[in-house]
């Protein structure tokens, strides 16, 4: 089994450590030598109660020139970038080899040239972001959700090499835990844009959860209209039933995510303070695009898609005001 990596950022570096740890090899691919060299030298440091150091050499890494053919090429990089790099991968898979999105949103329409059976949807049910110091941290033990729509082809053989260090689950639904996952997504990073807050300060406020729960009944919404059977991710809730229990209940479980996860600033707002497009469209602009097949309003959706733009192009700033025009006010 030859595994590769192409785009590796933090997902991509939590399943290095998962192979690292039991032994598997694997082979990180780069665009330039730089890259190549930072690898080599650095490794990657990897946070999940412990510290893992993945010391790297050899063909462990490799440029995209030096690639070989690969059974299993895990896509790591953003949505906007995916298109590309599926056509470099192609060029490095074996006959019967498989490609693993990783990405935000539905990244599988994303791509084109390939057959259903090439491709594995891979769900992330876990925070991990880049620290200042260049290592990565993982906020929360969470699922690996891979599957495909063909069940014959389930990839079983990877969940064999990464588990018990990253944990796996495989499904038939992948469609039902990427939109479950995507509701979720549009919740929290839209918010943590816009108003330029961690969860913590985000969601003590009133105003805050109110948004958040207009948002998730929004997806909801679309994915009932869509006939979405929904994945409920590992650790995470039920859209349907978060979308429709009594608003003091939504408000209490909007409240103890934001303590849960308090210190996090999402993938949105980092790239937000890096002055780098965000996911914005992937995210939120998935669901306005969704929406619109089916006749659905989405209006608060559609306000954060337009806001996030107006903060990528530099027209406006994060700022918690922004959640009082939400409603009118």
């Amino acid at each position: 089994m030859q595994i590769a990596f192409l785009g590796t950022g933090a997902i991509g570096a939590s399943l290095v450590r998962a192979l690292y740890l039991n032994k598997i090899p694997f082979t990180i691919l780069v665009r330039d030598k730089k890259r190549k060299l930072d690898l080599l030298t650095r490794g990657i440091s990897y946070r999940l109660k412990d510290i893992t150091h993945v010391e790297l050499a050899g063909d462990e890494v490799r440029t995209v020139g030096e690639a070989k053919k690969y059974d299993y090429i895990f896509m790591g990089m953003k949505t906007p970038n995916l298109r590309a790099s599926a056509a470099t991968a192609k060029k490095h898979l074996t006959k019967n080899g498989k490609i693993i999105l990783l990405q935000n949103g539905l990244p599988e329409g994303a791509i084109t040239g390939y057959k259903s059976e090439q491709i594995i949807s891979g769900i992330v049910g876990y925070n991990t972001q880049l620290m200042n110091d260049g290592s990565y941290f993982q906020s929360n033990p969470g699922h690996l959700i891979l599957g495909v729509t063909a069940p014959t082809v389930l990839a079983e053989e990877l969940k064999t090499a990464l588990e018990p260090h990253q944990p796996v689950l495989l499904t038939h639904n992948p469609v039902g835990f990427r939109w479950n996952k995507l509701a979720i997504n549009s919740v929290i990073n839209g918010l943590g844009a816009v108003t330029g807050l961690a969860l913590g300060p985000l969601f003590a406020r009133r105003d805050a959860r109110r948004a958040a729960i207009t948002l998730i009944q929004e997806a909801a919404a679309v994915m009932k209209a869509l006939r979405i059977e929904e994945g409920i991710v590992p650790g995470a809730i039920s859209v349907y039933k978060l979308a429709g229990f009594p608003k003091f209940l939504q408000h209490l479980i909007i409240y103890i995510l934001g303590r849960k996860y308090a210190k996090i600033r999402t993938s949105m707002l980092q790239d937000i303070d890096k002055g780098v497009k965000t996911e914005v469209d992937e995210i939120h602009g998935a669901i306005v695009a969704a929406a619109k097949t089916v006749g659905i309003a989405v209006p608060l959706t559609s306000q954060i898609v337009a806001r996030v733009h107006a903060l990528e192009t530099g027209k406006t700033k994060p700022n918690v005001d922004a959640l009082q025009s939400f409603f009118g006010r």
